[in-house]
Formats: structure tokens, sequence, C-alpha cells
């Protein structure tokens, strides 16, 4: 079905010619349009259209009719001759192909015959050629063969080279053949006979042989011919060297390299053997047998010369070149590695005394490389192992002493021994002395004492100093200075002056006639400006002054230098003796028997102040506020006076040790500030010269063996150093100064201690004692590398230095460590018991809680007496008192977050806390006077006056809250307190209101 044409599609333009105009009129024509008549019409117009056509082409030819003649003419000659070319070309066609007789066929079958001729001239000619290769091969096997078993290896191996050039060179075409490949297998089967029987020859020619029965015994035979098995042939050494071939003698010389320096070079270089040398016409033999006693070193290399005398001769010289240049190398190489490793590095002498003999060792060796492994061998005259190891001797000498004495440090490092110490002896360090202008001096600021008149019971006090500022801005009134022409100070019982503070802190040989002397009490604390009597009684020079240089490690118990101590300042260990009077109050850990290995204490010392802790000034002022508005007794059943309501112990002296002797008032740092007048009779005839405080705390011995040995190790060095006996070459080819590594070690031996003994011991430091024993070690050491950091050189000096910081901060750390893990353990068992010191009005919680502080209060006096005897007093008041601290801290926490506080609860936590009031006793030394709890517990006056306003009333809180006796309290820690102990009322409203105003500000500062 024909497809319909789009109307809009263009049209095709009408043809000019006749028959597309026809053919378009057929194409246009329908089934209703066809008829005859139509197709009459279309055979009319191409009749006309043909006629026409005619016409135009008579009309065409008669218009140039000459010119149409010429044209046919020449047409018709070119069919002419067209024709007879066709003829032509026929002919000559078929005198080249035609089978018979045809150029073609006739030249193939010529063509074909000539290759066939040349075909069988070369098959001839490879005949030839294969017979006359398989005759050439067959006649150099049949020669090899003759040859290998008549014996004649040398000239088997020339006629190997041929028959294997032959078969190398054999035509493409034989390889494959089943001839060549059976005169390949003959000719390998000959070539390995001939290498078998010269391998058998050489090995029969050098041979290595050992006795077993007899150990370090050896025998090396050369000779110089030998007879080739199976056969009536000899063959030379030589020849068998340079007959081998190549991979074979390399294996042969590889062996033999390992036999000779297993047998011989490692023998020769370790122990001292007799060598005998036989020789004959064709036989060789060195032979080896260990000798009866070592003897000299040097004969070592003796012997290693004459045996390579010996290889030389008759065997190195007949190696081929290609072998022997690698195998001579790889021999000395062997030699000069067994000489460092064998005689030189064991010979590496640990004491100076032996160098010598090593040193003419060392040069010993450096000559038989020279004469041996250089000239006799030909080794490559750079390449010297020897020398240039011998160059560094000095260096190798002090790595190898630096490493025994490390070993040494480290067995006595691993070595466990906690009973075995001794005491060591340090002077405290002494506050310096401030100028007159900044000596604090307290008034009353808070004018709490009233008038002196009115108030007998009250200290009086001369505050008229002319020449210093008075310090005002003290709320608690501490430390009133009492001057030297004032009255003695009174109490409100005795009225009676009060003796000084003479008494030594520790008690021991005191002189007991001092203690009745009448001298005033210091006030202030220091002791720094308290009048002498009239007349002093000078004392003569002690025979044991403080030492002008730092005695050696066996007289270590002698006096030491020392840094000065700050607590020197407080007075403490004057000449005052008083004797020890034993303790029925407080429970005294110093009172225990002491440990058998540490020795008494000086007599002369007091326990001073923790350097880290600022002296806490008395409370003087706020005991006489509390007093001045009390009518009673807030906790009359206190077994503790109360600090709120009498003057609170600690006073004066409990804030500080007791000191031991007033200074005199010629002192330039009198309260008045002014240098008091000089009289006659008040100059003492001589000048007193007082030695420093001193303490005593115990080390293990362990720590003293290192001391030792560190300075042994500079003392070595050093003479080291000074001395010549290395060469100038060995000094020149060390890279640091002869000496230094040795002065280097002793600093070695300090970092290998620190960081090897808590390691190895952890477990063992956990315990407080060889905690703090160990803290005291790491001190000693710090002590006395202080000291001979002095007489060191720079280099040393500053790692000496880096060592002392080291070792005073793993001093310091482990010290407060022990006392931090003390004080989880404390404040946990604390926690755990008490928690929190709810419901205590319970009898149930109230006697757990009891138990709980009876615990705690065990620990810390089993931690005490731990550290009893082990630490100096310093550190060991120190220690107890944060650790103190700690559980009185947590106590506070405690009882301050308690929302709600009835009657009987506050009763029952003021009973509990009253329990704790017996840790005062670990800071008495003396019953007669006065704790210094105060000095080591900051939050001991803060504590006690909590332990009493838990049972006192609001007045009485509004009171010493307006006095500033409360100061110790933030504000927000009273308003707790106040809003749990009382009820909610006027009264507790506008007692709250009155607290968060702050606390009130100390007159001359409103």
């Amino acid at each position: 079905m024909a497809f319909p044409i789009p109307t809009h599609l263009p049209r095709r333009a009408t043809p000019q010619d006749v028959s597309s105009r026809i053919l378009s009129k057929i194409d246009a024509a329908t089934n209703k349009t066809l008829n005859a008549a139509l197709a009459s019409s279309w055979v009319s117009e191409l009749d006309e259209a043909i006629a026409l056509t005619k016409a135009r082409l008579h009309e065409r030819v008669q218009k140039d009719l000459s010119l149409f003649q010429r044209q046919l003419a020449a047409s018709k000659d070119v069919q002419e001759r067209f024709r007879t070319l066709s003829v032509d070309v026929d002919t000559l066609s078929n005198s080249v192909s035609d089978p018979e007789t045809g150029l073609i066929p006739s030249l193939v079958r010529t063509l074909i015959e000539h290759a066939q001729l040349a075909e069988q001239a070369a098959d001839a000619h490879v005949e030839h050629e294969a017979l006359s290769h398989f005759l050439a091969c067959r006649t150099s096997l049949n020669s090899l063969e003759n040859l290998v078993n008549d014996g004649k290896l040398s000239e088997a191996i020339e006629v190997c080279k041929e028959v294997e050039t032959l078969l190398q060179a054999a035509p493409t075409y034989l390889d494959e053949t089943h001839v060549m490949a059976d005169v390949r297998r003959k000719f390998r089967a000959a070539q390995a006979r001939n290498d078998e029987q010269l391998s058998e020859a050489y090995i029969r020619c050098v041979v290595i042989s050992h006795h077993e029965a007899e150990p370090g015994t050896y025998d090396l035979t050369i000779h110089a011919s030998v007879q080739v098995r199976q056969t009536d042939a000899t063959i030379q050494l030589p020849s068998v060297l340079t007959s081998l071939s190549s991979n074979s003698l390399s294996n042969h010389l590889t062996t033999l390299r390992r036999d000779l320096t297993s047998g011989f070079i490692d023998i020769l270089s370790k122990q001292t053997v007799t060598i005998t040398v036989l020789s004959e016409v064709s036989k060789h033999s060195l032979s080896l047998n260990p000798a009866t006693s070592n003897g000299n070193l040097v004969t070592r290399l003796e012997n290693l010369s004459n045996f390579f005398n010996f290889l030389s001769s008759h065997l190195l010289s007949g190696l081929p070149t290609s072998q022997a240049t690698p195998f001579i190398r790889s021999l000395c190489k062997s030699t000069t590695t067994s000489i460092l490793n064998n005689l030189l590095l064991p010979s590496l002498p640990s004491a100076f005394d032996l160098l010598p003999d090593f040193l003419e060792l060392a040069r010993q060796a450096v000559i038989f490389e020279s004469a041996i492994v250089i000239e006799l061998l030909g080794n490559d005259p750079s390449d010297r192992p020897l020398k240039t190891w011998v160059d560094g001797v000095s260096g190798h000498y002090e790595r190898q002493r630096r490493m025994h004495i490390l070993d040494y440090s480290r067995d006595l490092i691993v070595t466990w021994d906690s009973s075995d110490t001794f005491p060591v002896e340090v002077e405290v360090e002494v506050l310096p002395m401030v100028e007159a202008s900044v000596v604090p001096v307290q008034n009353d600021a808070w004018n709490l004492n009233g008038d002196t008149e009115s108030k007998p019971d009250q200290a009086i006090m001369d505050t008229s100093n002319e020449g210093i500022d008075i310090v005002k801005d003290d709320a608690w009134g501490f430390d009133d200075y009492v001057d030297s022409n004032s009255d003695p100070v009174v109490t409100n019982n005795s009225k009676e002056e009060i003796s000084p503070v003479k008494d030594d802190a520790w008690g021991f040989n005191d002189d007991a006639a001092d203690i009745g002397t009448d001298e005033t009490v210091d006030e202030t604390g220091w002791g720094l400006n308290d009048d002498i009597s009239a007349e002093p009684e000078l004392e003569p020079a002690s025979s044991d002054g403080i030492a002008e240089e730092a005695p050696p490690l066996n007289a270590i118990n002698d006096d030491v230098e020392r840094e000065p101590d700050s607590s020197e300042a407080w007075g403490w260990n004057e000449n005052e003796d008083v004797p020890l009077i034993e303790e029925s109050v407080w429970d005294d850990p110093w009172a225990d028997p002491p440990v058998s290995s540490i020795p008494n204490p000086p007599t002369d010392s007091h326990p001073p102040l923790a350097s880290s802790i600022t002296s806490p000034k008395v409370a003087s002022g706020l005991a006489k506020a509390a007093n001045k508005g009390k009518k009673k007794h807030l906790n009359g059943d206190s077994s503790t006076p109360s600090p709120v309501i009498v003057s609170p112990q600690p006073s004066a002296s409990a804030t500080s040790p007791p000191l031991n002797e007033p200074l005199s008032n010629t002192s330039p740092y009198a309260p008045n500030g002014h240098p008091p007048s000089i009289s006659a009779t008040k100059q003492p005839s001589e000048l007193k010269i007082r030695q420093p405080p001193k303490e005593m705390y115990v080390a293990s011995s362990r720590s003293q063996l290192i001391m030792r040995l560190v300075e042994d190790v500079l003392a070595e060095g050093t003479h080291l150093a000074s001395s010549s006996i290395f060469p100038t070459s060995s000094s020149a080819q060390t890279p640091t100064a002869v000496g230094t590594t040795i002065l280097l070690t002793a600093p070695a031996v300090l970092d290998l201690h620190r960081a090897l003994y808590p390691t190895k011991f952890s477990k063992a430091l956990q315990n407080p004692e060889a905690g703090m024993r160990y803290a005291n070690d790491c001190a000693f050491l710090a002590r006395e590398i202080e000291r001979v950091q002095r007489s060191s050189t720079a280099l040393v000096a500053e790692r000496l230095g880096e060592c002392v910081d080291c070792l005073k901060v793993l001093s310091e750390s482990w010290y407060h460590d022990v006392i931090t893990k003390e004080q989880k353990t404390t404040v946990k068992t604390l926690t755990a018991g008490v928690q929190g010191f709810m419901y205590t009005g319970e009898q149930d919680r109230y006697d757990e809680c009891e138990s709980a502080i009876t615990r705690v209060l065990k620990e810390v006096r089993q931690f005490a007496s731990r550290l009893k005897g082990i630490l100096t007093k310093t550190k060991y008041y120190t220690a107890v008192g944060l650790l103190v601290e700690a559980v009185l801290n947590r106590t506070i926490r405690d009882i301050l977050a308690l929302p709600d506080i009835p009657e009987v609860e506050s009763h029952r936590l003021s009973e509990l806390c009253h329990i704790f009031n017996a840790l005062e006793g670990l800071f008495v030394e003396d019953t007669t006077q006065p704790s210094f709890v105060v000095a080591y517990v900051p939050s001991w006056l803060k504590f006690s006056y909590l332990t009493e306003l838990l049972e006192a009333s609001m007045a009485d809180i509004t009171y010493l809250f307006e006095e500033g006796a409360l100061v110790d309290f933030q504000v927000d820690e009273l308003v707790r307190l106040v809003r749990a102990l009382f009820a909610d009322t006027q009264l507790r409203t506008n007692t709250i209101a009155k607290l968060m105003g702050g606390h009130p500000a100390p007159p001359g500062q409103e």
C-alpha cells in the first residue's frame, strides 16, 4: 500500500525530456483514467519526438557534411587497426603460454631441475660438515678419556676446553640429534671424573686434622705433589689449584678459609699455643699444641705471624690470580676480626694499672697488621681496621669501663635490703633576718584587750614602737609584742611570771638547771626581739663546728655542708637543755623507743616549721575577745580547752615550736626599732658563734655505696684525664677528651638509680617507711652530689647539676606521694565510716561514726609512728600535719554540708569532733609546753571553733563574728551552719543578715 505523500511537501519539478514526461503521465494515470485513447496519445507523442530527433540529426549532418565524412573515415580506420592488433596479440600469447612450446612452461621446468640439483649439493655439504664435526668431537673425546684414564689431569683440562668449544660450535641442526646428545653425555662424564680426581688430589694435598683426644690440637699438612688414584701419574699442588674449575676451587677455598679461621686463626688469637713446623721434599706440616701457660699475649701475634708465613710460602703462592685476591682479602678480614674479638677486646683492661701492658699489645697488633696483613698478604693499605681501632683505644677503654661500672651499679641497685641504714645529719635552713623597717609588729588592732587596768587578767603590752610602723591589719591580734621594759605576762589564774620557753623540742640531754630561770615569753613567736639577761653567760665555741669541706663517704656521720635551712630563723636549736618528761596526756610517737639502727637525734635541735607553710600567728586577741564576752564554758565536758572561751591552745608558742633562748635586746631588730644603748655591763667579753641547728634523718646504706661509687668514678676519670698514658694519635681519634666518658658515667649511675630502683621495687615502695626512706636517699644523694659538683669540670658539673635537680624533684615528689596516698586511704576510711555524719542522733549511727573516727585516729598515729626516726623533724611534722589537715578538712566539709543539725546531733557531733583533739598530742614534745599543732595544721583553729560552735548559742556566734574571731570561716559556711543549727526564727534571720554583710573590717581600715 502506497504511502500518500503529504500535501505540504514540495513536489518534484516537471521533467523536460519527452521520456520523462511520458513516464510521469503514465505514473499519474489511474485505473479510471487509463484507456486506449490515453495510451495512443502517449505513443503518438513518442513517435513525434523520435521523428523530431531524426530530423535534427539529419539537419546537423547536412550542416557540416565534409567534417562528418572525415570523422566517419577515421572511425573505420581505427576499427581495422584494432582488428589487426587483436590477431597479433593472440599469436604472441600462444607462443609464450603454450604448454608444449611456450616460453614460460619451458623456463619453469628448467628452474625446477636446477633447484633439485642445488638441494642435492647442499645435502652433500651438510653431511660432510656434520661428519667432519662428529669426527673432531670423537677424536677430542677419545683423547680426553685417555688423558683422564692416564691421570694427566692438567692436560685433560685443556682437552676439556677444546671439546667444550667444539660442542658449543656445533651446527644448529646437530643440537637435537641423538649422536650429539651421546657425545655430550660422554663428555660430561669424563669432565666430572677429571674434576673429581682434581678435587680428590686437592683434598690430599691440603689436609687439616683435629685430634679428638687432645682438644686444641690442630695439624695443617700441605703436600707439594700427590699421585693420582688408580694411575701412576703424579700432579703438583699448583697444577691442581690452577686446574680446578672456578666454582670447585671457590668452594674448596671457602671451606679452607672456614677451617683456617676456626682451627688456627681463632685458636692462635684466643690462647697461647706451641707451633711445630716440619718440612720435607714434598710435604710440609704445621702443628698447634696447647701451651702449659698463657704467657704473654704478644706471643699470640708472633704465632699468627709464623702461621701466615707458612701459609704464604706453601699454599697462597700457588693460587690462581682470579681466586687469590678474594681469598686473601677474606682471610685478612677474618684475621683482623679474630684479633679484635678474641685478643684485643677480651684483653681490654677494666683497671687503669693494666693499661700499659695492653697498649703494648695494641702496638704489636698494629705492627702485625702492617707486616703480615698489608705487606705479606697484600691487602689494601687503606683497609686497616686494627690501626683504626687502636687509634681510638682510649674511647674503647672508657666505654668498657663505663659498662663495668653500670653493671656493678645495676647489681647494687637491684639488691633489696631495707634494714641496712645509716643516720644523716643536716643543718636546718635559717631564715634570713630582715631589716628593722620591715619587721612585722603586731599591735592590738582590734583593741580586744581593753583597758589593762580594768582587765588584770589580760596580757599587758607596750605598743610604743618609735622607729617601726605598727602593723594594724591583723584581725586576729597575733603575736603581740612585749617590750623588754614592760611587766611580765601574767595569767588570770596564777598571776605569776611565765618562765621562758627554753626546752629543747626533742628533749634529749637537756639541762634541768635551766628550767627555772625567769625570762619573759616571746609573744611574737619569732624569738628575734627578746631581751637577754643583763650579763649573758658566754658559751665556749663548739669544738664540732661546721666542716669547712665535705667529708668523704666513709665519714658520712660527720657534719656535712648543707644549704641554710629557713627553720633556723625560728630560734629553735638554742643551747638550752630541758630534761625529757614522760608524757601522760598526749600520744607522742617520738616517745616510742627508737629504731636500733637509728642513732639518737642531736640534742640541740627543735622541730622546725615546714618550709612550705607560713607560720600562723597566735590568736591571742581572739581568746581575749572570747573571754571578754563569755561567762561560762560552752563545753564543760570537753577534754581539751575550748579555743572559744579560754585562751586557745596552742597559744603563743603553740603556733610555732618553743624557742630555746630569747635574743639580746642589743639586736638591731629589737621591738622598739632603735639600736639599744650599749653599756659596759651588758657587753659580752667575747662573741659567741652559734652553730646552725641540725636534724637527723635515716637513709639506706645503698645510697651511701652509690655515692661512694660516684666519687670513685669521678676520681678515676680525673686521674685518667690527667695522665698521658694514651698515645697522641689515640687521643686525636677520640671525639671527646680523654676521661670524659668515665666522668660522665657518674651522672649515668645516678640516672640508673632513679630509673631502675622505683621500677624494681615498686611494690615494696608502697610501704610508707620504704617510700620515705627512698625520698631520703634521693635527698642524701642530691646533697652529696652538690658537694662533689663544685670540684668537677664544666661539662660534668652541668650533668651533675641536672642529676641534683632531678634527685631533689624526685625526693620531694616521692615524699608528697607517700603523704597523698596515706591521705586518700585515711580520708576513704573516714568517709566510708561516718557517711557524711548523717543521723548521728541515733545511737547505732553514732557508734559507727565514733568507731570510724577511732580507726582514723589509730591510722594517723600508726602513720606517725612509722615515720618517726626516718624523717627529719621538719618533714616529720609536715607529713603528719598534712595527713591531719586532710582528715580535719574532710570532717569540716561533711559537717558544714549537713542541711539540718538537731540539738541532739549537734551535741553528738561536738563529742565526735572532740575525739580528734587527741591528734594534738602528735605535736607535743614536752607536756609542760603548749603544742605547736597550728604551725603544721592550718585548719586546727577552724576545726576547734567548729567543735564549740556546734554547741554555742546564737548570741555566742554573733558576738564572735562581730569581734572577728571567725575569720577562718567563709560567710556562706557560717550561714549554712546557722541554718542547720537553729530553727527558722526572726533571730536567726537577723543573724544570717548580719553574717551576709561580711566579716567586720579591722579597726583602722573601716
